[in-house]
């Protein structure tokens, strides 16, 4: 089952200094961090404890599986596409597809307690809307959902719940190539998961 969803696109901040890379070692402590802030904040406030994370693919994903792993949770997997092309500076469509294809329930009400739904860049906000809208016909009338990304870009008016890096230019994660002829400035090692007012 495949679902598009139209809205009105913030503007993204594209300082064009640099392309902003993030290796894999950086990424994985960020992982680890984001893991552990969603497990604290889950326990600190009146919410239930995780019982799913869904990584949206295909950026998502991989983030997804070492959260998931942490956690000690299965990770799934739904399949959201919002850039016309993966070029830097490529603009958002306004347009989002979510296919369910990969990901359906075996039941209507399958999502409990807390679902992590993990992406690695919230850049308007508008995948992360979608797929929630999506998958809210699979989850129990009391389930909350938590929104968790590497990085967010500075325009993204709704950030995330859970994120390491603001940030105000393209980015290139380490399951991405670097394009050609593009010079590259490492992301720095995450200090610490921002969370959302």
């Amino acid at each position: 089952m495949s679902i598009s969803i139209a809205s009105s696109v913030p503007d993204r901040v594209f300082e064009h200094h640099r392309l902003w890379q993030l290796h894999s070692s950086p990424m994985l402590q960020a992982c680890g961090l984001l893991a552990a802030a969603a497990r604290q904040l889950t326990s600190s406030t009146h919410l239930d404890e995780i019982g799913a994370v869904i990584g949206i693919a295909h950026g998502g994903s991989t983030p997804a599986q070492h959260i998931a792993g942490l956690l000690g949770l299965p990770a799934h997997s739904i399949q959201a596409s919002h850039n016309a092309t993966d070029a830097p500076y490529s603009p958002a469509t306004g347009a989002v597809t979510c296919d369910l294809s990969s990901w359906q329930p075996s039941a209507p009400t399958q999502l409990t307690g807390t679902v992590l739904v993990v992406d690695d860049i919230c850049g308007t906000g508008a995948t992360f809307t979608a797929v929630l809208d999506a998958i809210r016909p699979w989850a129990e009338p009391d389930a909350h959902f938590l929104t968790c990304a590497l990085c967010r870009n500075r325009g993204a008016p709704m950030p995330p719940d859970l994120y390491c890096w603001d940030v105000g230019d393209w980015v290139v994660f380490p399951w991405e190539n670097v394009p050609a002829g593009h010079p590259t400035t490492p992301l720095p090692s995450p200090k610490q998961v921002i969370m959302r007012d």
